[in-house]
């Protein structure tokens, strides 16, 4: 006779499967709000996924500013969505900017609260983004990323950090920071070219109407291709656990920057087990969750951890919170990661040989 407790497992497997297969089959249904930054964004070919950004620049009076879309709330919430995903940030900065209609942090904040109220209301997730800046020191725009940061962690609400993922900044995701800043670009000049390491900076986006961006004012900037489809593997991430999706398991890979970080003098060499003193490598722990899916962990939880980067062996390879590793002298280190929900990855071993002279 079948004991009643496997019954009550078999049905319980069952039941997960079924839900797992419906889930996959019926992804949820998300809505995409925010400024130029979202507007020009290429989002995946997907039924459920709806982008409403507001295609500035315009007339540069704000739309697709958090006020903006606090007017149009429920325009959103008539969708019923089941997650909105809020991107704004750039047009509110653009009205400190201009010196014209100076705007206070505390109106971004209470536009940003009164969403998110709105949509629990409705029974609405919200993933929240941090904004990318497009020139170096944006006024208002390091406040406005600051207090979505500490919104979403002390109300749970997710936050995608597309501004790190997107920095011209030692120590940004990936690790693909470069020592040169940007600086705004005047309608009209030619963008400078790419440089190695630089597939996350911004590209100009010249209005059709020359007339709107009058000549010698500085020009929007998009992330370029690369930058966006790093966002949107940013974003499906944070979908898949926002519904419900957990981490069972991982694995770390590496990226070797060569001699130092300064990644446009080197080509990165992908998944390297050995090197020499002086190369920096940063690497991306990538996990394997309940939907049967692998996907890199790029963005950290804001709740104070990005996980626990540990060497067995600092004085050989030491290695930053941030995933960025150091190689000092000959040896063996064993590179580790424990994420923030406590599951451990495969450690990666590396050896540190001598210097080739």
């Amino acid at each position: 006779m079948v004991k009643p407790y496997r019954i009550a497992l078999a049905i319980l497997c069952a039941l997960s499967a079924a839900y797992h297969s419906a889930s996959a089959a019926n992804p949820p249904k998300v809505v995409f709000i925010g400024d130029y930054l979202t507007a020009n964004w290429p989002l995946p070919a997907n039924s459920n996924w709806t982008n409403l950004g507001y295609p500035t620049p315009d007339t540069f009076q704000a739309s697709g500013s958090s006020s903006y879309w606090l007017s149009n709330f429920q325009s959103i919430i008539d969708l019923h969505p089941d997650i909105v995903h809020i991107l704004v940030g750039a047009e509110d900065a653009a009205i400190v900017d201009d010196g014209v209609r100076p705007i206070f942090g505390s109106i971004f904040a209470n536009n940003i609260e009164s969403m998110v109220a709105q949509a629990k209301t409705a029974n609405i997730k919200v993933i929240l983004g941090t904004t990318p800046a497009g020139a170096p020191d944006n006024i208002g725009i390091t406040q406005i990323n600051a207090f979505v940061e500490a919104y979403g962690a002390a109300t749970g609400v997710p936050v995608i950090n597309y501004a790190d993922a997107l920095c011209t900044c030692v120590n940004s995701t990936l690790g693909l920071g470069n020592g040169n800043a940007i600086s705004g670009i005047s309608a009209g000049n030619a963008f400078p070219p790419l440089t190695q390491g630089q597939t996350y900076l911004p590209q100009p986006l010249i209005a059709p109407d020359s007339s709107i961006v009058p000549v010698g004012f500085p020009a929007i900037l998009l992330p370029t291709p690369a930058g966006y489809a790093l966002m949107t593997q940013m974003v499906q991430n944070a979908i898949a656990t926002t519904t419900g999706a957990t981490l069972k398991s991982g694995y770390l890979q590496d990226i070797d920057f060569g001699e130092g970080i300064d990644v446009n003098a080197n080509t990165p060499l992908f998944n390297q087990n050995t090197v020499v003193p002086g190369n920096t490598l940063q690497f991306t722990p990538w996990g394997t969750y309940s939907d049967g899916i692998t996907r890199p962990l790029l963005n950290s939880n804001f709740a104070g951890s990005s996980g626990t980067w540990t060497s067995n062996n600092p004085s050989v390879m030491y290695v930053t919170q941030t995933g960025i590793a150091y190689a000092l002298s000959p040896g063996t280190a064993w590179i580790s990661y424990v994420s923030p929900e406590g599951v451990g990855f495969s450690p990666w071993v590396m050896t540190v040989n001598t210097a080739i002279p």
